[in-house]
């Protein structure tokens, strides 16, 4: 599963330095069975196709009110579905664009429309054996891509 990772954090470091001019920085990867932790801005992208299974990408409160302010050039400080929905065209940003490079690897996928689940302190089931999530850490703020993904 760990030649699916490159394309995800090639996609979101494409994004951050293209729309936001910031770079960013991966930590450890780290491996988990069947659930996440997850932050306080959550979107659940669906794969299908040759890949099958799904993408959490879980920002900080930090990093999603800067996207949301940054995109609509107002500030925000409490999560609501205007902020939802500015993390969540985000996520679907870099899923496309993902989905882009894995046809480099001769992978033929598409994402389904993001679930954006917003709150604090609670994990996410997967129904999928393995997750690996890459920690990034940005200017911004912090977000997590969670890829739970298999062939089929």
């Amino acid at each position: 599963m760990e030649e699916f990772l490159q394309p995800f954090y090639q996609a979101a470091d494409n994004v951050f330095e293209n729309m936001f001019n910031t770079k960013i920085k991966y930590g450890l990867l780290q491996y988990h069975e069947r659930y996440v932790s997850t932050r306080e801005a959550n979107i659940n992208i669906g794969i299908t196709g040759d890949l099958s299974g799904s993408v959490i990408y879980s920002f900080s409160k930090k990093l999603a009110f800067n996207i949301t302010s940054f995109i609509a050039g107002m500030e925000f400080t409490e999560l609501n579905e205007f902020v939802g929905s500015a993390v969540g065209e985000i996520a679907n940003i870099i899923s496309g664009n993902a989905m882009t490079n894995l046809t480099e690897q001769n992978y033929c996928c598409k994402i389904v429309p993001p679930e954006v689940f917003l709150g604090t302190g609670s994990s996410m089931i997967i129904t999928k054996n393995n997750i690996i999530t890459i920690p990034i850490k940005t200017e911004m703020g912090d977000f997590d891509i969670n890829v739970a993904v298999e062939t089929r």
